[in-house]
């Protein structure tokens, strides 16, 4: 009777434990992206499903405010940053396992034909949270010497709201990411790429959060020449 009563327990712990891991696969790789680098992944999520075998959520907004999330415990396997500060940060706080450069981002001085007298503010991501927006801090100075920008700032949570600020008409112009233009198919002439030297650096690091094969297998993917190559083509320029 004994034997038949640890049975019976192994049972239900089976019952119990089996589907709590079947569904955690089930929900796949779980990914924090800056908003800069959020179109170039989602692109990318149907070849990660062919080749890691795994399904993938992703989550997007600015990197202080997803880091954020990650400190106070968001289930994120893998986050994108768009700086290298964050995901040093995160693996001092030992919430990560290691952390590589996956791009470098570049920055455009957006401005859409006017229509009529512009007198509608200049769009950036809060330099506060997005690396994008210190960028544009760093640039406007310079920027104010060679061509005709207003003082008035919009201020967006992340990058994409910067952009889309201008997108929608609130700003007339924007100090956006050059991968968030051209994955909205804005026009080369609506754009000047910033010079790199106007701005630190913008180093992209990904850190690893969770490790599993799926996670070795998405950073393994960004290495591969055609990947590469679609990055470039998106804005970046890859180490």
């Amino acid at each position: 009777m004994k034997a038949l009563g640890v049975i019976a327990l192994a049972l239900v712990l089976i019952a119990i434990i089996v589907p709590a891991f079947w569904a955690k696969d089930k929900a796949g790789l779980q990914i924090a992206s800056a908003s800069s680098f959020a179109p170039f992944l989602q692109s990318l999520t149907p070849q990660i499903k062919r080749t890691c075998q795994t399904d993938v959520q992703v989550s997007t907004g600015a990197s202080g405010t997803l880091a954020t999330q990650i400190l106070n415990g968001a289930p994120f396997d893998l986050f994108f940053s768009a700086d290298a500060k964050r995901p040093e940060a995160l693996i001092k706080a030992g919430k990560g396992a290691r952390v590589r450069t996956y791009a470098l981002g570049q920055l455009v001085y957006w401005k859409p034909p006017a229509q009529g007298p512009n007198t509608r503010p200049l769009a950036l991501a809060d330099p506060a949270l997005a690396p994008y927006g210190i960028a544009a801090k760093n640039s406007i100075k310079i920027l104010m010497q060679r061509y005709e920008i207003t003082e008035d700032q919009v201020i967006g949570r992340n990058a994409a709201q910067a952009f889309q600020f201008v997108q929608s008409g609130a700003a007339g112009a924007g100090l956006v990411p050059l991968s968030l233009v051209r994955a909205g198919g804005i026009k080369a002439a609506d754009y000047v790429i910033v010079p790199e030297d106007w701005y630190a650096p913008i180093d992209q690091d990904v850190v690893v959060l969770r490790p599993s094969a799926a996670a070795d297998c998405v950073l393994a993917l960004l290495e591969t020449p055609d990947v590469k190559a679609h990055m470039r083509d998106a804005g970046f320029k890859v180490p």
